[in-house]
């Protein structure tokens, strides 16, 4: 590992005045309206405060708006919660919000009339910064001569129990420029989450998106001074959940409590006296929300700073599902006494904050100095920060979308991640397929979920289910049921069919609209995937990653026989006995669900190809010969047709085009010449587990070529384009994929092609950090800009945000280890103890 450069949280992504707004507001990607449906306008996010399964979103305005809570995506959009987790500051007799979000543009229908006399000042966006390397934040802001950083420190990188409480810090570092003595109260406000009133949003839709209203009653608010802080416990009658705000007792700083702010009257329930404590404590009446504040009074000397830090704590013990299944947060465990735990969690915090801002720091810049000190970046710096802040960006992803997270009674972890929360189904393996992110940091947690997948091979659920169109609509399930004789000829696999094929790998292991995220079933009925021909390949290949990383042999040995029972399963997939499992004819048969393919196509091909090469390199782990001339026997004679996809010919446009033609059926002769990106994600695969690639260096090259300057478009590269460059019939084919642009900057980068890799990562990073995706990556967007129904002008338009599947960024900074042992050891292939140890150096 090189040696560790020390990453300051601005270096890796800044941005100030008008360019908050130009990215998060004139430039912000908006959704695009697929016809029959349209996701969520994700809430623009610049940090996560809090733990895995329960943490709260910060906006571009250093705002609350969102509650991450056991998979419930649960939006804060009133005003008076918005505000109310805004930090304002009296410099003097001068008093500002610590936000640029100002009450008056802002008042709504729902708001107190003349909102703006019920809060101070907004700070103007000239006087702001923001500086994001997640999970870490700082936002600064220039009030003449003092200077304050608010500056978010998460346990999420600290490498023990911390990282699943849900707790933060806010360190708040006040400079004074001047040369005069400046009087200082600092007031740091919040809302009380605990017991919010929960709506589903869309309850006819697949999502798990709710708004919220605060509770009007119930509120049980205590300030408490105990081992050294001071703050306040906010509580409910009404629930067990609580949430504190704390301070350490600092020499020099005045402290003082307000237990209970109406939150339509935060000014005037947080007046300040001239010392700096609240002139008048309240207490609650019904029929009025509540938050809690702490003040902080201290004199600045000349030049002097000061850093106070604040304590942020979310103790919310149990998930809670829409079943009515209830699981206790890891966390508990780790406390004696349920009634001092709240404040105890808020101790823990502020002990050992500036540990986590070390190690995450620390990790950050290994990180960094992996990329930097490659070939492709060693004269290049701009362009490792830009990689380092794509790939710390989807650190956000277990925070955001863990949907449980358990301990059981032998000590051993469960955690379930959402999809995103728009379709909310519970790791589908499709997906989860293509990120390393939790193999890196967690990696019990991988083998767990990798374990389901292996054990649902064998599960078998005879009880039929509507699928597809009949799943979504009840009109459709009615006509179904009323005219049986128009579906007598039809096939009904896509109509109503088995939920579970024996042999199938599922697709998922739940969604959260159909009950708690740890009942291990497949609900994915949008089309029948018992059928789908890429899941077990998928899981092959996920399984040879898996050991390889870890050196858990045992994992396999335990798991064999059952993957080999899949592999003979998925052969009765090949219908027409070529060999590839090609699943019917006709019908969907891979991830990729709205792209119409025949015969053999590139991707399942390849996919496939893969799956059988991590059966030969199991099979000689396990030293099962029988097994192994098996799989090579297949690998053989798919190799023999794949060649049949070489298409090797000049475009309309005089342009020579070399790649895998998307699909050719040998029986009619019909090719689809479209260029698929993803004809070598397979290949990918291989490399960034140390196996060695099925396709020559040279035959890569060319296709990447192709693909290059075939598939650009305004938004990066989409995933096909027809030969002469055009865009394809499909919806889904003309889409540039977040993904798929991460998988084919790192080919690029590793068979030489480094200038045009840059490229591609400039495109993505330009999705995510100038169109407002920060910590909220899209899946796919459209190619180039539209203009829908409603809208002024044309813009960027994305399908689906806060996605796992862009979490294969990391894979860059494997590949590139990868590629460099190569060279050092003359060798293609590269054994488990030199994978395990890169994992370890970086995270340790």
């Amino acid at each position: 590992m090189p040696r560790a450069s020390t990453l300051k949280i601005s270096d890796v992504f800044r941005i100030s005045g008008v360019q908050i707004s130009g990215i998060y507001e004139k430039n912000k990607m908006k959704v695009h309206f697929q016809g029959m449906s349209k996701t969520l306008q994700f809430p623009h996010t610049i940090a996560l405060q809090g733990a895995p399964t329960c943490s709260i979103g910060i906006s571009p305005e250093g705002l609350y708006n969102r509650l991450n809570n056991a998979g419930r995506l649960i939006l804060l959009n009133q005003n008076a919660i918005q505000f109310a987790s805004a930090p304002f500051i009296r410099i003097g007799d001068k008093f500002n919000m610590l936000t640029t979000r100002n009450p008056t543009m802002v008042e709504g229908p729902d708001d107190v009339p003349a909102l703006r006399n019920y809060y101070h000042p907004a700070v103007s966006e000239k006087q702001a910064s923001i500086s994001i390397a997640t999970p870490l934040l700082e936002m600064a802001y220039k009030l003449g001569k003092v200077t304050v950083t608010r500056r978010l420190v998460s346990p999420f990188l600290s490498g023990d129990n911390h990282a699943l409480i849900p707790i933060g810090v806010e360190e708040y570092e006040v400079k004074n420029t001047s040369n005069q003595i400046k009087e200082i109260t600092l007031v740091i406000p919040r809302p009380s989450l605990v017991n919010l009133q929960e709506k589903e949003l869309k309850p006819t839709d697949q999502d798990t998106v709710y708004i919220c209203a605060t509770p009007a009653k119930g509120h049980v608010h205590e300030d408490f001074k105990s081992a050294g802080i001071r703050g306040v416990v906010m509580a409910s009658k009404e629930a067990r959940d609580r949430m504190v705000i704390a301070v350490p007792e600092t020499r020099g700083v005045v402290i003082d409590t307000q237990p209970y702010f109406c939150l339509n009257r935060l000014k005037q329930d947080l007046l300040l006296n001239d010392d700096g404590s609240f002139y008048e404590k309240r207490e609650s009446i019904l029929n009025q929300d509540y938050g809690a504040a702490v003040s902080l009074t201290f004199k600045l000397k000349p030049k002097a700073t000061k850093k106070i830090p604040v304590a942020v704590v979310l103790d919310f013990p149990q998930q809670r599902y829409i079943d009515g299944k209830k699981f206790d947060r890891k966390y508990i465990k780790s406390f004696k006494d349920k009634e001092t735990r709240a404040v105890d969690m808020a101790k823990i915090a502020l002990d050992n904050f500036p540990k986590w801002l070390r190690r995450t720091l620390t990790i950050q810049s290994r990180i960094f100095d992996q990329i930097k000190t490659s070939p492709s970046y060693k004269n290049d710096k701009a362009g490792a920060l830009r990689l380092t802040r794509l790939i710390l960006n989807e650190f956000s992803f277990p925070l955001s979308n863990a949907a449980v997270w358990i301990e059981d009674k032998n000590g051993n972890e469960t955690a379930r991640f959402l999809e995103c929360f728009d379709y909310a189904y519970i790791d589908p393996s499709d997906v989860d397929w293509y990120s390393m992110v939790l193999l890196i940091l967690f990696p019990d947690i991988e083998k767990e979920l990798c374990q389901s997948f292996i054990n649902s091979i064998e599960r078998e659920n005879t009880h039929e289910r509507y699928y597809h169109l009949h799943a979504s609509f009840v009109e459709a399930r009615k006509h179904f049921e009323d005219y049986p004789e128009e579906y007598e000829d039809l096939s009904l696999i896509q109509i109503k069919d088995a939920v579970k094929v024996k042999g199938a790998v599922s697709h998922d292991v739940g969604a959260l609209p159909k009950g708690h995220a740890l009942r291990n079933v497949s609900d994915y009925a949008w089309y029948n995937d018992n059928y789908w021909v890429d899941l077990f390949p998928k899981l092959a290949t996920r399984v040879l990653r898996n050991v390889k990383f870890t050196g858990n042999i045992d994992f396999l040995r335990k798991n064999w026989k059952t993957l080999k029972f899949g592999f003979e399963h998925l052969k009765e997939l090949d219908i027409d006995g070529d060999g590839i499992p090609e699943g019917n004819p006709g019908e969907v048969k891979n991830t990729f669900d709205n792209l119409t393919l025949f015969g053999v196509d590139a991707y399942d091909a390849t996919i496939f190809m893969a799956g059988c090469r991590a059966m030969i390199r199991m099979a000689e782990m396990m030293k099962d010969k029988p097994a192994g001339k098996q799989y090579e026997e297949h690998f053989e004679k798919v190799s023999a047709i794949l060649e049949k996809l070489w298409r090797d010919e000049k475009n309309s446009k005089g342009q020579r085009l070399q790649y895998y033609v998307t699909c050719y059926d040998s029986d009619t002769g019909q090719t689809n010449t479209d260029t698929w990106i993803n004809q070598l994600d397979a290949v990918w695969a291989l490399i960034a587990m140390g196996e060695e690639p099925f396709i020559s260096d040279e035959r890569a090259k060319k296709i990447l070529k192709t693909i290059y300057k075939n598939n650009r478009t305004l938004m990066g590269w989409a995933m096909c384009r027809t030969e002469d460059g055009g865009p394809v019939e499909s919806e889904q084919g003309q889409d540039v994929y977040t993904t798929s642009n991460y998988v084919f900057a790192q080919l690029l980068d590793y068979y030489g092609l480094v200038k045009e890799s840059k490229e591609v990562y400039k495109a993505m990073d330009k999705v995510i950090f100038q169109h407002a995706n920060s910590l909220i990556s899209p899946d796919n967007l459209r190619a180039e800009w539209e203009q829908e129904a409603g809208e002024s002008a044309p813009g960027p338009h994305y399908i689906v945000a806060a996605y796992p599947r862009p979490g294969a960024v990391m894979t860059q900074i494997v590949m590139q280890r990868i590629k460099e042992l190569q060279k050092r050891k003359g060798a293609t292939t590269i054994d488990s103890k030199s994978l395990k140890s890169f994992v370890t150096t970086l995270m340790k």
